[in-house]
């Protein structure tokens, strides 16, 4: 099993759907940034997006946070492959989290008065 820890950005509002066995499941994409330092030292900066799944008591907090909260996932990594409508290969990552928390100060303030 990989765990993870993220930090990163909402890419859309929180989307909320069902399991088979009625269990709530709420979806976030999080797009979390790299800076690194190329060999020619020139600064490069890639972002890279991660769907992240959360079930049970965390669910509901995570379905108040809006687009562009920022937030810090931590759970278990899922890689996939697969081939985009253009044929292209691409790697889909995938998070079952564990744990999801604000860092943003309004979104922080939004959960302590819950």
């Amino acid at each position: 099993m990989l765990r993870v820890s993220l930090l990163g950005n909402l890419g859309a509002d929180p989307e909320v759907r069902y399991s088979q066995k009625g269990t709530q499941i709420t979806s976030i994409r999080v797009a979390v940034n790299q800076v690194r330092t190329g060999p020619d030292g020139e600064r490069q900066e890639n972002t890279e997006w991660f769907r992240i799944r959360v079930a049970g008591r965390q669910s509901e907090f995570v379905q108040r946070l809006t687009k562009g909260s920022r937030v810090l996932v931590i759970g278990r990594l899922d890689i996939g492959h697969y081939q985009s409508r253009d044929g292209e290969p691409r790697t889909s990552f995938d998070v079952w989290a564990d744990e999801v928390q604000a860092m943003s100060s309004r979104q922080m303030a939004a959960e302590a008065d819950v």
